[in-house]
This record gives structure tokens, C-alpha cells and sequence, in this order.
């Protein structure tokens, strides 16, 4: 590999024809050898030995493929289709070339720093097949400490997770697994699988490629392993900043009012009906109430329309372009039928040209003077008919307006009633221009039908090579359908876990309902978790089981330390949690932490405690919104911005009843989510009494 890279460096051998060539071939050449640079330290980590026509052969496996041009020294990808014979049960498969393969023995080799540091047997025909050398190697990998961004897991990907991982590509898929099941890493491993170019048709540009999670914390945690995938280009962003993007309105603030009323208010009757107007917001039958509402809007503007215009015509007389009130109405049909990409506005300008080019007959030569003759008076009709139709004002309108929420004959009365309700009245409204996360996919909406959806490039849209969704159970069915639009048919990853919708009020009921949104969408499971040890996955998944979706969740049989409770008595004692939380940091440092989280409800609860817990010599960086980077060490956040983070150590502050109120289902889940974000060593702490499901 050394040698390669230092014939690619030379420039005097990477010459051609004349000057221009040879600077060309030459930065080919060092491209090149910057990619395979990174490698040299670590340039596999596995090894196969398979017997293929009679004759063995030993391959090995890295995250780069390398020729070795003068020698027996290849290394193969990971992402490519022999690569995925390393981590398959598979003992045997049909090569391109014909006959049968068989696989003699997989090894896992642990390099660093160009020296083996350990040989591991997963699979040895003589030595009597599985070895459990794969267990093996997953424990000692989980045994590591937590860092400050995600990890790969190419080296030990696992059996099923390889299998989700390699679904075939054109297919939307849906990755259901429970924390710490490796669902948003797989999403990462599946978009680098995707870009190579084994995938043919399918192959996705990283440039092209768009992942989608729940808040900007966990973006920024989760990027730092694009370069490791050689993913660089690949956008990480959060629904809403790409919304508002599209939008054009990036200074515009979201708010989420309605998880600040589930997190604040006592009032159930007004929680519930907060709830249920975020989900109707959220209904994929809004795409199509919408529709209708625009295409009564455009009617309407078109009556008493007409078009008249003189153009020159080379060789010619002058000539007139007309379109009368009824060939207005029937083009605007045609656009809606044809549903472009680009939206109603542009599709409708290119039917009115090609229309008016068809009616003057004119040579291809003078198509573009015409055009240009026809731009402004074609503008100012477009003005006309799409006139004050901007995504934010016309969903704001159609939400005020009852005949137009029931044109589409879609939504029964009471939905109307509830989408006119305002149950979020009490919950205060920012002073600047402002967009709550409940309108958003309904302005998407919007426009995507007036003014396109996709990948801005330049002034055009395109379609994502890939989009992949984490947290894809607060995505909305309206959100999936717009995602669909705009992505390459089948190319949407989604991975998520029913089991932890903090944002329900958003999210869909089922899988089965995503599946409505992305035809033939396919539903993998991933059976094990593998963050945790076997005591914390055992909480975990009592607390779940209460909501009854994670009976089958196996975890790794990897020990550790018992959870630890700490509490200040019964609920007639109620003691200060302060210092309790103080002891569990210590504790946590004791055995050996550094990076630890102390995990509220509530991002009010995380500043005060940050302050406070300064008293007893604790000095834990709070993480209250979402502009925070979560840099390692201690740190205090609450639940909604720690889901999708994982720690070495977890302190969940307000472990009680009166914190998460045990009869509310939505409580109970967001004491799944923080007491499930620890690898190695938990705690609870409370000032009385113990939550019911964790004492």
C-alpha cells in the first residue's frame, strides 16, 4: 500500500500527452492516494479463507478496497458483495463466475497502528464451525467507553443488522429496533452501502444524499462519523431546518408548542386535545384537503381570465398568442394530472409555452426569441393566478377557513371543529415571524404543489439519491408522503422504534401506516439491543412493557454494575435530590466514567440543576437547546434533546411518580428513553419515593 501511494505521489510518473493531461493525471494520482492514506494504519480488520473451484485463497476485508497490483495483498470492501460473506452465518454462495464458493473460516483481526493485536477464529470448518468468536469480539467492542460522537460498526456488524443493512436497493425500507439496537448507525452503514457502485442504477451520489434527524444535538453528534464511511457531502439536518430552507424562510423561528404544553400543562382534557390536533395536522389525507384547496383557489383565479399577446416572428408577420378562459382552466387541469416535481407554477408556465409555441408553428431557431418575447407577459398571468400563495399564509388560511377544510369531502365535522380548535392559547408565542413543528409538513405541503419539492440544485429541483429518517416514529404520514415526492422511488431508509415516540402527537400510529405513504415498504426488525448491559436493558424493558411493544427485546449477556438508586425516602420524606445527584456523579467517576449525562424532563429542570448542583462541587455543561454541541465529559440535558446520545454513565434526575406520572403512557415512555441511554452504569435519583417502575 506504501508503494502505491508513493508511485501515485510521484508526478514524474504520472505524465501524458501535454501539460494539461499530466497536472490532470496527476491530481487523479494524489486523490487517490489521499483516500488510501487514511488506510495504512488499519488496512483490514477480517479475513476469509474460501475454497472456490477446488482451489483456497485467503481474502482480506477492510474499509478500502485495495489492488495490489504486483501481489497477493488485496483487500476488498466492506460494502461490497464478497465483503458481506464476513459477516453473514452464510457457509456458502455462487460467485459471478459460476461453480460454488464455500467459506472455510472467518477471522477477525484486530490492527492498529500497522501492528495484529489479536486474531480471533469466528468460524473454523477444522476446528469444528462457530467458535463463538463473534460474541466474543461484539463484547469486548461494547466494553469500550462512549465518546463524544457516534461510532462504525464495520467491524462487528452483526448477522441481521448486516441483513438490514443490505436490503436490496430501489426498496423503501423501515428498521424497527428497540435503544441501542444499532438502527441509526445501520442507517449510516446502508447510505455508504448505498454510494457504492456495485448498486448500479441504484447508486447514490453522498452529494445527492439527505439524513433527516430529530434535533440539531444529535445532527452534530451523529456527522462525525460521515468521513470514517467516506460519506463527505451527505447533508445531516433536522426536518425543520430543511423545511425552512425550502421555504426560503431560514430566519423564521419553529416553536413546538405542543410539547411544551405535554411537558407543562396538568390539564389532560387539554393535553389530549392538543394531541389529537397535532395528529390530524399530521394525517396523510392533508395532502389531498391541500390539493383541493388549490385547485378551488387557482380556479377561481382564473375566471374572467384570458391571454392575448403579438409576437414577432422572424420572416413573418407578426402573430398573436391567445388562450381563452376555457383553455386556461384545461391546462391548469393538465398540470395538476401531471403533479411535476418543480410544482403547479412552473409546470403551468411550461405547458403555456409549449402551447404557444405549438399554436405560432415557428422553427426550432426562433423558439428562444419567442420565448423571451413571451416571459414578462407570461409572468404577470402566473402573478394573477398564483398571486399571495405562499406556503405559510395559505396554510394558516385553509386552517381558518371551514368551507375549505371540507371541500375535499375527506374530513368528517369533528375533524374540521378539532383543526379550528386552539387548545395551544395558553402556551406563549414568540414576538418574531414564527412556524409551529405541527404546520410545517402542512406549508411542505403547500410547496411542493406551487413551488416544488427535492434537492435544490441551483434554481432547479431534483430528487435525493437517498433519504434516510432517524427517529422515523415522529415523523408525520403527511411528512413520509411529502419525503416520497421528493426522493427517487424507493430510495427512503426510515429507522426507528415505536417503543420510543417521544413525539407521538406527531408521529404515526403503526408502521403500517408509513407503509401507506412509501409503496412496498418493507419492515425489518432488529431483535437485539446492544448498548447496554444486561441489568440496564432489564429496566429498560420492564418500563416498556407497560405500553406492551418490547416483550421480544433480547439484549447482549454483557454484565455490569447494578442500577443504582438513590432516594430520599418515602413520599412522606421528602428529601433535597441535589446532593443525591452530586454522589451519583462521584459514584459514576469512581468506576471509571468520563463521559457521564444527567438526564431531566425538562430542559427548565437541566438549567436550574446545572447551577445548583454547583454548590456541591458537580460542574455538569448543560445542554438546554438545540444550537448546544454535546463535546463529552459531564453534562446535563433534558430527555427530549438526549434521545439518540449515548453514555458510559446515566444519572436520570426525578425518577418519581410525580415526575412521570405512571398512569400517562407518554410519561412512561420518556422514562424508557432517559433511563435507556447508559452503556455501562446507571442511576436514579429521587428527593422521595422511587418510581414504581424502577425501585
Amino acid at each position: 500500500m506504501i508503494r502505491q501511494i508513493e508511485f501515485w505521489e510521484d508526478r514524474d510518473r504520472n505524465t501524458g500527452a501535454d501539460l494539461e493531461t499530466s497536472v490532470t493525471m496527476a491530481d487523479t494520482s494524489e486523490e487517490h492516494a489521499a483516500m488510501l492514506s487514511v488506510h495504512v494504519h488499519q488496512p483490514y480488520f477480517g479475513s476469509l479463507k474460501v475454497r472456490v473451484g477446488g482451489r483456497e485463497q485467503t481474502l482480506y476485508i477492510g474499509k478500502h478496497a485495495f489492488l495490489d497490483t504486483k501481489g497477493a495483498h488485496s483487500v476488498v470492501s466492506w460494502e461490497s458483495e464478497v465483503g458481506s460473506l464476513f459477516y453473514s452465518d452464510a457457509l456458502g454462495w455462487t460467485p459471478r463466475r459460476g461453480g460454488q464458493g464455500v467459506i472455510k473460516r472467518r477471522r477477525q483481526l484486530d490492527v492498529a497502528h500497522k501492528h495484529l493485536l489479536r486474531v480471533t477464529d469466528l468460524y473454523d470448518d477444522e476446528q469444528g464451525g462457530d467458535t463463538g468468536g463473534r460474541e466474543e469480539v461484539l463484547l469486548r467492542r461494547l466494553q469500550e467507553q462512549s465518546t463524544a460522537g457516534m461510532r462504525d460498526v464495520v467491524e462487528t456488524l452483526q448477522p441481521e443488522q448486516n441483513e438490514a443493512m443490505r436490503y436490496p436497493a430501489g426498496t423503501p425500507v423501515i428498521i424497527q429496533g428497540a435503544a441501542g439496537s444499532g438502527k441509526t448507525t445501520i442507517g449510516f452503514h446502508r447510505l455508504a452501502w448505498m454510494t457504492n457502485r456495485d448498486r448500479g442504477l441504484h447508486q447514490a451520489r453522498p452529494e445527492a444524499c439527505m439524513v433527516l434527524m430529530p434535533n440539531r444535538v444529535l445532527a452534530a453528534y451523529a456527522a462525525r462519523i460521515l468521513p470514517e464511511l467516506e460519506l463527505q457531502g451527505v447533508v445531516v439536518t433536522t426536518p425543520e431546518t430543511w423545511i425552512t430552507g425550502l421555504l426560503g424562510l431560514e430566519k423564521l423561528e419553529v416553536t413546538d408548542r405542543t410539547l411544551t404544553l405535554l411537558l407543562t400543562d396538568t390539564d389532560n382534557a387539554r393535553r389530549a386535545l392538543a394531541w389529537r390536533k397535532a395528529k390530524l395536522l399530521g394525517d396523510a389525507r392533508m395532502l389531498d384537503v391541500v390539493r383541493t384547496h388549490l385547485w378551488n383557489k387557482f380556479n377561481a383565479a382564473i375566471q374572467g381570465q384570458s391571454f392575448s399577446e403579438r409576437v414577432e416572428v422572424r420572416g413573418r408577420d407578426p402573430q398573436t398568442v391567445t388562450f381563452s378562459e376555457a383553455q386556461l382552466f384545461g391546462l391548469l387541469h393538465d398540470v395538476f394530472a401531471a403533479d411535476p416535481l418543480d410544482g403547479y407554477r412552473a409546470g403551468y408556465r411550461r405547458l403555456l409555452e409549449e402551447h404557444a409555441l405549438a399554436q405560432l408553428n415557428v422553427p426550432e431557431a426562433e423558439e428562444t426569441s419567442v420565448g423571451r418575447q413571451l416571459s414578462t407577459p407570461l409572468t404577470t398571468l402566473l402573478g394573477r393566478i398564483f398571486a399571495s400563495t405562499t406556503p405559510v399564509t395559505e396554510a394558516r388560511r385553509l386552517l381558518t377557513d371551514p368551507a375549505a377544510l371540507s371541500a375535499s369531502g375527506l374530513l368528517t365535522e369533528k375533524e374540521i371543529r378539532l383543526l379550528l380548535a386552539d387548545p395551544l392559547s395558553g402556551i406563549p408565542t414568540p414576538r418574531r415571524a414564527h412556524a409551529d413543528v405541527t404546520e410545517l409538513p402542512l406549508m411542505l405541503a403547500v410547496q411542493a404543489f406551487t413551488g416544488g419539492i427535492g434537492r435544490a440544485v441551483g434554481r432547479s429541483l431534483e430528487p435525493f439519491d437517498h433519504v434516510v429518517l432517524d427517529e422515523a416514529q415522529d415523523y408525520s404520514p403527511l411528512l413520509y408522503a411529502l419525503l416520497q415526492r421528493a426522493a427517487r422511488t424507493g430510495h427512503i431508509t426510515a429507522l426507528g422504534d415505536l417503543n420510543q415516540g417521544m413525539h407521538g402527537y406527531k408521529g404515526p400510529s403503526s408502521w403500517e401506516a408509513v407503509q401507506e405513504q412509501l409503496p412496498g415498504a418493507q419492515v425489518l426488525t432488529l431483535s437485539r439491543t446492544f448498548r447496554s448491559t444486561r441489568q440496564i436493558t432489564g429496566l429498560g424493558a420492564r418500563i416498556a412493557s407497560t405500553y406492551n411493544r418490547a416483550a421480544d427485546v433480547k439484549g447482549v449477556d454483557r454484565d455490569g454494575a447494578e442500577v443504582q438508586r438513590y432516594s430520599g425516602g418515602n413520599a412522606d420524606q421528602i428529601g433535597d435530590e441535589r446532593p443525591l445527584i452530586a454522589q451519583a456523579v462521584r459514584d459514576a467517576r469512581a468506576a471509571g466514567h468520563t463521559n457521564i449525562a444527567i438526564v431531566t424532563r425538562r430542559a427548565a429542570d437541566a438549567d436550574h440543576l446545572s447551577e445548583q448542583l454547583r454548590e456541591f462541587d458537580t460542574d455538569a455543561q448543560p445542554i438546554t437547546t438545540q444550537e448546544h454541541r454535546y463535546k463529552g465529559g459531564l453534562v446535563i440535558l433534558p430527555v427530549n434533546l438526549a434521545k439518540g446520545l449515548e453514555f458510559s454513565a446515566a444519572i436520570v434526575a426525578g425518577a418519581n411518580a410525580d415526575i412521570y406520572d405512571e398512569n400517562v403512557e407518554y410519561e412512561r415512555r420518556l422514562l424508557y428513553v432517559a433511563a435507556s441511554r447508559a452503556l455501562h452504569w446507571l442511576a436514579l435519583t429521587s428527593a422521595g419515593e422511587l418510581h414504581p417502575l424502577v425501585r
